[in-house]
């Protein structure tokens, strides 16, 4: 017997469209609930939703979080938040001869999925990486691929010399994946702030190290991340991060490397304000927490492995974007950018 919102469901007709879609990209799922539904012995199922449903039924069968397809594999949660259109294409051809890159390029690009082949491309750097830094990428997560896939993908245009200066600096002194990916491309906005065009690589670098080491020194304060209610009960999203950004001490960044990118891109050092770098920042979070506070959220994308959801907030003042993981836990994005303090 299964409960759903508190009644027994009868039949696997009994749930929507788009639910009786995604129960069927679990391997065994609708054999299973038809089994659930009309045995006596079979107790205990009381689901609040149907997506609590699903990812139980996807859990139980399969031991892990992952719907896989021919061309990618997504959380379950990433999936169930996909326009129904295209949940209902993925039904159709998932594991098919239609499940391949050409038919699902549209529909991975819209909702930001990165697909097999999308890691393939990744190959050359990880070869690189892994005799640099064997402990670093010897074994990459799903998580950690995901998040250099995505970095390379955007290297595309960034001159080659300048790519392996980046890629040499970040891997001296990552800690992690997420800490490379930051560190390489902070070393590639810091070179757009240093004087002169025609610095020899040895002095660049030397510069460059010079404003990671200012960084360095002052960003511990703002590694602040509060936390949100994620139960049902914890209210809207939405709403929630704006009202979290109107108390004190809102803006945070979870790790070092993410503050100093999302700094160097924000502040100018050698056209700071009087009262040096920390006085900068602080006007810039300023900045950054009055436009969270009062601009809605104009879009909220979860990742590809489910783990986090990202808020856009835009307005003439540039754009501000918001992390929110599993655990609630709120962190200021490195992408957000301010054109205009004021």
């Amino acid at each position: 017997m299964i409960n759903l919102n508190g009644k027994q469901l009868t039949s696997i007709g009994g749930l929507s469209t788009k639910a009786q879609a995604v129960l069927s990209m679990i391997n065994g799922g609708q054999k299973w609930l038809s089994f659930g539904i009309t045995d006596a012995t079979v107790t205990g199922i009381n689901a609040e939703s149907e997506n609590q449903l699903l990812k139980l039924i996807q859990n139980g069968l399969t031991g892990e979080n992952y719907i896989r397809f021919n061309t990618f594999r997504a959380a379950i949660d990433k999936i169930l938040s996909l326009p129904e259109a295209d949940i209902a294409q993925l039904a159709a051809i998932r594991l098919t001869v239609n499940d391949n890159e050409a038919n699902l390029a549209l529909l991975l690009h819209q909702n930001d999925l990165l697909s097999y082949g999308d890691m393939a491309k990744s190959a050359d750097i990880i070869l690189l990486l892994v005799q640099q830094r064997p402990d670093l990428f010897q074994a990459l997560s799903f998580n950690e691929m995901l998040t250099l896939t995505d970095f390379v993908m955007k290297q595309s245009e960034v001159n080659p010399e300048l790519q392996a200066q980046s890629t040499a600096f970040a891997a001296t002194t990552a800690a992690t994946v997420s800490d490379f990916v930051n560190l390489s491309l902070f070393y590639q906005y810091a070179q757009q702030q240093l004087p002169g065009e025609n610095l020899i690589p040895q002095t660049q670098s030397s510069e460059i190290q010079a404003l990671y080491a200012q960084f360095e020194a002052v960003v511990q304060p703002y590694l602040f991340t509060p936390t949100i209610d994620m139960s049902p009960d914890g209210g809207n999203l939405v709403q929630a991060i704006p009202e979290l950004a109107r108390a004190s001490h809102f803006i945070g960044y979870t790790t070092a490397s993410a503050a100093m990118l999302n700094l160097i891109q924000n502040i100018t050092l050698n056209e700071q304000v009087v009262g040096g770098l920390n006085t900068a920042i602080q006007n810039y979070l300023a900045a950054v927490k009055n436009l969270i506070s009062f601009t809605a959220a104009s879009g909220n994308e979860l990742s590809q492995d489910g783990a986090t959801a990202s808020l856009k907030f835009q307005s003439a003042q540039g754009n501000a974007n918001v992390g929110v993981d599993r655990n609630g836990t709120v962190y200021l994005l490195p992408d957000t950018k301010i054109t205009h303090l004021n």
